[in-house]
This record gives structure tokens, sequence and C-alpha cells, in this order.
């Protein structure tokens, strides 16, 4: 214990004296959290203002469009009150652009179809949701819009003979029964995690990269390992070491945080205005040790594994992406601490967080979000220090000797460091591709150039044999059929997947309807929804997952935990939340079909046809699926996968090197049984 408690304080000394590391992961976190919020509330503000300084062009368009100028002008003319926002349009003449959007003003189509079947007049205001502009102006058009229409019909009411006000006919009050600060307070919730997570993420890191692969890369860790301190020791002092910054980085903006709120010293966004106490505070930093201590475990766990400086920073991204997700917990509407995701690490704190700022906390239910995301912690923990023993906490061999071979020998080291910059460069693609890309641009972006590009530039780096990587070998005829009953099955299987996590984790019906919108617009036809949807992700994510990912981990895992890890990284790269646990399945068992017929083709073909069995009938309005599937039909399809697994398993080859019908790697190009 004397030799640890040594190593804590000379760690923590030689972090005092490193200036640069003080003001990066201390001093700077202190001004971002206020700056953040201070942009927060002035963006608000700008947008507000630049809605009520910009005449907003308007175009009207449709058969009906005189009497649409009409409403536009009754509009126009109202009042500004609470309920009415100010507004200035301009109205355009002429045909209206192809683009809603300019490249300066806010533009807005006001569409007027004419009666309908029950001959009634609509108006239909069109915007462009990328432009803060053009969807301020449109709610407040809107606003406007129905004030006119209850004072045509107050008009027609009196007109009729009606001796009182509409209003007052079993009037209807709404109230909001959350107090403000309640409301607030929940705001900040959501609103808190992330941003803590990514400064501790940030400051933890200036540590972790240089408390161990920095030093092996400088030669220093060699000197203190000759020494009598056991490497567990060693792995405890780096830890705790990281672990105190990123509680200092907790504690200080917490403190931070409600020093400027609690003394008015600035002014919160209005969705952020909370009276923020000491034992709110308290509380606070009582859910987030948890977090702290799974922070400092995962940054210790990467950074004994990179040998580099340079190395741990290529891992750090993908780290810090997936360490916001279940940081941002709180903000999924219809998510409550009161279900499964209690026993979510991090994501149960977000919801406890939110919950205690909205004064709603539940002590038994946060007292177990602790517990949870304290015992993660405990196990990253014991993970990096079974994980850095003394020959892989100094160098890794095996990756030494890879390092110096290069080619397919080092491949198995690397695999995994490319994909995770292949899901940024993903997650990248969908947060930053312009509005006109759409979904074809969005499909062939990701399947064509980070998919298919990144598997050809892998295989051209290491120079991979093509056949073996990218397991492209014949099999049996007999695969097909059960491929053809397989995958129908796995498909009904995968619904009652999606299913099952929708009652742990609810997605409110309006996310569903949007995204099923994105992937049915308007004005494409079958055929290319098949092909951009369903043969060429068929084609391109095998390659990617069942092809090079499964090559690269095929002697690192058994074929079980190989199945299982794929699924889950393939699940991953479906960004969206609610498709993460349905794709893993999927991923799982096209692994699995992999490994059982020794070849992608077999995976490719159930890829494609699962694509197509969910888009056709949807896209064809047969509404196969719109009530869920009856409960009768998962006996058959479980029987249906079960049955054409083990018929693959018997006629199949199996995977060269995995399986022991796909015998050695060097003998493993025999696909089909004599």
């Amino acid at each position: 214990m004397s030799a640890l408690r040594t190593l804590l304080k000379y760690e923590l000394l030689q972090l005092a004296r490193d200036r640069r590391t003080i003001l990066l992961s201390v001093v700077a976190p202190l001004v971002l959290l206020p700056l953040l919020l201070w942009v927060m509330d002035a963006t608000g503000e700008a947008d507000r203002a630049r809605v009520e300084d910009t005449p907003v062009a308007v175009w009207v368009d449709g058969p009906d469009s005189l009497w649409a100028a009409t409403m536009l002008r009754r509009a126009q003319a109202l009042p500004d009150t609470d309920s009415v926002e100010p507004l200035v349009l301009r109205r355009v003449a002429g045909p209206v652009p192809d683009s809603l959007i300019g490249s300066d003003d806010a533009h807005l189509v006001v569409r007027a179809p004419g009666e309908g079947d029950d001959g009634l007049r609509g108006l239909e205001v069109l915007y462009r949701a990328s432009s803060d502009v053009s969807r301020g102006a449109s709610q407040r058009l809107r606003d406007r819009l129905r004030e006119v229409r209850l004072d045509i019909r107050d008009s027609l009411y009196a007109a009729g003979g009606l001796p009182v006000e509409p209003d007052s006919v079993y009037p209807v009050r709404p109230d909001n029964i959350a107090a403000a600060g309640r409301e607030a307070g929940a705001w900040l919730g959501v609103f808190l995690l992330p941003t803590l997570v990514a400064i501790m993420l940030i400051g933890g890191s200036l540590v972790a990269a240089d408390t161990l692969s920095g030093e092996k890369e400088r030669g220093t860790l060699e000197t203190l390992m000759t020494t009598s301190v056991s490497p567990n020791e060693v792995v405890a002092a780096k830890g705790l070491a990281i672990g105190f910054v990123a509680l200092a980085m907790a504690v200080l903006n917490l403190g931070n945080l409600g020093i400027w709120v609690g003394f008015g010293l600035m002014e919160l966004p209005t969705q952020l205005d909370v009276q923020l106490t000491v034992p709110g505070i308290l509380g606070a930093l009582v859910l987030l040790l948890p977090v702290v201590a799974l922070l400092s475990a995962v940054l210790l766990l990467v950074s004994g594994w990179a040998r580099t400086y340079r190395e741990y920073q290529l891992y750090f991204l993908p780290v810090f992406l997936l360490g916001l997700v279940p940081a941002a917990a709180a903000a999924l509407p219809g998510l409550e601490l009161r279900s499964v995701a209690v026993l979510i690490p991090v994501a149960n704190i977000a919801l406890a967080l939110r919950d205690l700022f909205a004064d709603q906390a539940d002590p038994v239910l946060s007292a177990l979000a602790i517990v949870v995301t304290t015992g993660a912690a405990v196990w990253v923990a014991l993970l990096a220090r079974a994980g850095l023993s003394t020959e892989r906490l100094l160098s890794d061999s095996a990756a030494d000797r890879a390092e110096l071979t290069g080619g397919p020998a080092l491949f198995p080291y690397r695999v995994l460091r490319w994909f995770g910059i292949m899901w940024v460069l993903l997650l990248g693609s969908s947060m930053i591709a312009p509005e006109w890309f759409e979904l074809r641009g969005q499909v062939l972006l990701n399947l064509l150039g980070i998919f298919l590009g990144g598997s050809i530039l892998m295989t051209w780096r290491y120079k991979l044999p093509l056949r073996e990587a990218w397991a492209l070998r014949p099999v049996h005829p007999l695969v097909w059929p059960a491929v053809l009953v397989g995958a129908p099955s796995g498909f009904l299987l995968g619904i009652g997947v999606a299913e099952f996590a929708g009652i742990f984790l609810p997605v409110p019906p309006q996310v569903i309807e949007a995204f099923g919108q994105y992937l049915l617009p308007e004005g494409m036809g079958i055929v290319q929804l098949v092909l951009l949807l369903a043969i060429l992700p068929g084609i391109t994510e095998e390659i990617a997952f069942r092809g090079l990912l499964l090559y690269g981990l095929r002697r690192q895992l058994r074929p079980v935990a190989l199945c299982v890890v794929v699924g889950i990284i393939f699940g991953l790269f479906h960004i969206s939340l609610f498709r993460i646990l349905p794709t893993a399945y999927l991923g799982t068992v096209l692994a699995l079909v992999t490994l059982l017929t020794g070849s992608v083709f077999p995976a490719m073909v159930w890829h494609a046809i699962n694509n197509s069995v969910a888009l056709v009938p949807t896209a064809a309005g047969w509404g196969l699926f719109e009530n869920g599937v009856p409960v009768w039909i998962y006996p058959i399809a479980f029987v249906g996968l079960v049955g054409s697994l083990f018929f693959m398993h018997a006629v199949g080859s199996g995977y060269p090197g995995v399986t022991k019908k796909g015998g050695a790697e060097s003998g493993g190009e025999r696909t089909d049984r004599e």
C-alpha cells in the first residue's frame, strides 16, 4: 500500500508540474461550461431577432392561390401579441423555385391545393428545416394562420346567431402541471451529463495519454518496472491519477455552474433557467462518482493497450464518441429510469440526473443506477488489471513481431482501429451531409465510399489475400435453399427482437414514422429501393463486416464470441438507438451463416432478402406488418431459422481456421464436402 501511495503522489506531482495539462484539463473546462451556456442563450436570442428582422420571402402556389394570398394578408395584419409573434412577409411573384431556400434569404411556400372531398379548404406551409430563419418563420406564420382561422370561425358563429362567444362554450384551459423550475431542471439534466462526460474524457485523456502509452514511447515505464513495485500497483496508481483529474474536473465544473447560476452572474437560456441548490449539486456529484470511475478505467485500459502516444489518439476518438451516446440518453423522449434503462451504465445516471434536477428523483432507482455503473467501472478496472500484465504493459511481443513483419500478420492488430475510423466517418457523414444529398447520395457515400472503399483500402494496405479476406468461396448448392428459408424466418424473429427492445427502450412513434419516410421517399420506385437498400448493402456491408472484420478477428475470439462481437459492431454502425439491437441480432446471424458455410455469398443473399422483405411490402402498400407479427408466427420462424442453420452446418464447409470442418488456414480452400 505504501508503494501505491508513493506512486500516486509521484503521478500527481508530475501532473501539477505540467502546466499544459493543468491549463487544458482544469482551467479550460472552467471557462468552457459558462461559455457554452452563454453561446446557447446568445444563439437563441439571435435566431429570434433574425426571424423578426428578416423580410421572409413567400411564394404562393396551387389552384386556390388567390384565396391563399387573402389569408396571408389577413395573417400579416394581425397585431403582435404573446401568442402571435412579429413576422414580416414579402410576397414574391413568379414560379416556385426548385429550392425553397436561397443562398441569402429564407423562403417559404404556401400551397393552396383547393377544396378537398369534404368541401373544405386548406393551406400547406412548406419550409426548410435546415434554416433557422425558415423554420422559425414557418412556426410564426402557422400561428398567425390559426388565429385567422379562429376569427373566421367566430364570425360564422356570430352570423349564425350564436348568442355567446364560441370560446366560452366548454372552455378548455391548458395547464402545465410541471412547475417552471422542474421543467427547466429537466432540460438541465439532459444537457449536463453529455457536457461533463465530454469535458472529463478530454481532460482525463490528456493524463491517460501521457501516463502509460506516452511512458512506453519514452521508455520510462521500463525503468519503473525494474523496481520492486508490482505491475498491479503501477496500473492502480496511474488509474487513480486519471480518476483524480476526472473527479476534480467534475467537482470544479459543478461548483462553477452553481456559482455562476446561484449568484446570478449570468443569465441562463430560457429552457435552462433553474434554481440550483447545494443539496442538488451534492446529489449530482454523488451520481457522477461512478461515471468518473468508469471513464477513468476505460481511459486507463485504452492507454495501456496503445503502444504509442499516436496510437492512443487514434483509439480515443471512437471512445469519445461512444461515451457520449449513453450520456445523451436523457434526451430520448419517453425513456424513463423506471425501465430496463436503469441497468445500462452511464445512461441510467443521465436519467437519474434529469429526475434529480426536475425534483422527481427516485432514491431507490438512483441508488440502483449508482450500483450498476459502479459495477461496470469495477469490471473494466479488473479487465485493465488482467489485460495489462507485465509483458503487455511494456510491449506485446506478438504485436511487435507483426509490426516488423507488416502485411497480413499486422491486420488483426489494426482491424478494430480501421473500423473505428469508418464508424467516425459514417457518423460525420450523417451529421454534415447537405439536405440535397438525400437518401441516394447518403447511401452511395456510406456503402460505396466508406464500406467498400474502406474494404479495398484495408486489403491493399495489408496485402491481404482477396479470396480469403473477403471469404469469396463457393458453397455447396444445397446451402441456397436453406438461405431462402432462413432469411424470411430470421426477419420475422428480428421484428420480435425490435418489439422486445421497444418494451424497455420505448421509441416515440413520430421517430419511427420519420425514419420510414426517410427510407421511402416519394418518387423512388420499388426497383430502385431494392437496389439501393437491399442488394447494394447486402454486397458492401457483408464484404466489410462478414468479410474483413470477421477475417481480422477470427484468431482472437472463439466462434460464438466472434459472431456476437461482429454483430455488435455491425449494430453500432446503424447509429439510431432503436436500430442497434435488431441490427446487432441480424449481424450475429449473418456472421454465423458465414462461419457455417465458409463463404460471404450466402450472407450477401440473406442480407438482401432480409432488407427486401422489410422494404417491398411497405413500399407497395400491402400493409403486412402494420399491426406487428402475430405471436403464433414466432415459433414457426424460430424453427425455420434454426433448421436452416443446422442444414448449413450439415452441408457447409466451415470457415477455415475457425471451425473444425473448415480445417487449417492453409487447407481451407476446399469448400464442398465430398
